[in-house]
C-alpha cells in the first residue's frame, strides 16, 4: 500500500481567529467598582458598579469625586486618595488594598478597600489613575461584632474588666494632658454569696442583670463606661466628672440598688434586700507632666469599698485626689 503525501496550504482565512476581548464590557459587568481618571483628575471612565456603590449617577459622581474621602485623623492613604480624586495626584503615588471610609449618597460613610494603579503608555510615561473599589462593609461589621464580643460581659452586656481597664488607661492619659477631673466608682453587692446559696444561680444572674441595667442607664454620656469587673462587682468610669458629680452619682447608685427590692434575707445591713458598698474616687492633675499610673485610681476606689464594707456595708465612701509633680 502506497501512502500519498499531500501538501496542505493553510491560508490566513482558513485559520480560526481569536476573538477580540471586550475588556470594557467585562469591567462593566464586574461587581467591583472602577474609576479611571486623567492625571489632572478628569473622569475618563466610571463603571456601573461605582454608581451603585456610591448611590450617584455617573454625572453626579463626577461632581462629588473631590469630596468622597473622609479623614477623621491624619491618614497617609486617605490623603493620597484625596489628592488623586482632586486632580493633584502624584503619578508616583499608588495604593494597595487601603481600607478607607468614603462618603456616599446614602448618608452613612461606607468602608471600602481601595487600590490605585497608574497606567503607562508604550514609552513608560504615566497616562492615568485607575482606581479599584470594593465594599468591605460586611467584613467591618463582623469585625465590630467580634470586637464587641471580646469586650463585653456575656451575662450583663456591660464592658468586661479588660475593656474597662483599657478605657481607663486611655481616658486617664487624656485627663493628665488636659488637666481634667476623672471619677471612678466601684460597686460591690453586699452578701451576694448568701443570695446565690439561698435562691440559686438563676436568681443571682437575675440580680446582676437588673443592677447592670440600672448602671447602664446611669452611665449615659458617650464617654462614660459601665463594666462588670468581678462576680458581684461593677465599676463606672466617668471622665470629666468633678468630685460633687461623683458623690451625687454614687449616692444615687447606692439608693437605686436598694430600691430594686431584690430579696436577700441574709443581708443584715438592710431589711432583707440586696444592697451595695460603693466606693468613689475623683482625681485631677493640677500641673502638666504628672506621670501617675491609672492603677492608683483603682486602688483608691477599692480602698473606699473596703472601708464601706468594714463599717457594715450598705453605704458610700468617697475620696478626692489632687496630683502635683
Amino acid at each position: 500500500m502506497v501512502l500519498e503525501s499531500k501538501n496542505i496550504n493553510l491560508s490566513e482565512t482558513s485559520l480560526q481567529k481569536t476573538p477580540e476581548i471586550d475588556f470594557e464590557t467585562i469591567v462593566k459587568l464586574s461587581r467591583d467598582a472602577v474609576i479611571q481618571l486623567s492625571l489632572d483628575g478628569r473622569p475618563q471612565f466610571i463603571s456601573p458598579a461605582a454608581e451603585k456603590l456610591f448611590g450617584w449617577s455617573e454625572e453626579d459622581l463626577k461632581d462629588h469625586l473631590s469630596d468622597l474621602v473622609y479623614v477623621e485623623t491624619p491618614d497617609k492613604d486617605a490623603d493620597s486618595l484625596h489628592r488623586i480624586l482632586s486632580g493633584n495626584g502624584n503619578p508616583g503615588e499608588t495604593l494597595s488594598n487601603a481600607e478607607l471610609q468614603l462618603r456616599s449618597a446614602y448618608g452613612p460613610l461606607i468602608w471600602l478597600e481601595v487600590t490605585v494603579h497608574v497606567q503607562e503608555d508604550s514609552s513608560g510615561a504615566p497616562l492615568n489613575f485607575t482606581i479599584f473599589l470594593r465594599s468591605i462593609a460586611k467584613q467591618r461589621e463582623l469585625e465590630s461584632l467580634l470586637e464587641a464580643a471580646s469586650q463585653s460581659d456575656p451575662l450583663t452586656g456591660l464592658y468586661n474588666r479588660r475593656a474597662f481597664e483599657d478605657n481607663l488607661k486611655r481616658e486617664w492619659a487624656i485627663a493628665l494632658r488636659e488637666k481634667t477631673h476623672t471619677s471612678l466608682i466601684k460597686v460591690t453587692l453586699d452578701r451576694f454569696d448568701a443570695l446565690t446559696e439561698n435562691f440559686g444561680p438563676g436568681a443571682a444572674e437575675d440580680c446582676l442583670t437588673k443592677v447592670a441595667v440600672m448602671l447602664k442607664e446611669t452611665a449615659r454620656r458617650p464617654a462614660d463606661i459601665a463594666a462588670r469587673t468581678a462576680t458581684s462587682e461593677f465599676s463606672l468610669l466617668l471622665p470629666r466628672t468633678h468630685e460633687m458629680g461623683a458623690e451625687t452619682i454614687s449616692a444615687y447608685i447606692h439608693i437605686a440598688i436598694q430600691d430594686l427590692g431584690i430579696p436577700n434575707p441574709d443581708n443584715t445591713a438592710s431589711s432583707g434586700v440586696v444592697t451595695a458598698s460603693v466606693g468613689a474616687v475623683c482625681a485631677v492633675a493640677e500641673q502638666t507632666g504628672v506621670s501617675e499610673s491609672p492603677e492608683f485610681l483603682l486602688s483608691a476606689a477599692e480602698t473606699c469599698v473596703f472601708q464601706a464594707r468594714q463599717e457594715g456595708g450598705n453605704r458610700v465612701k468617697t475620696a478626692m485626689k489632687t496630683l502635683t509633680r
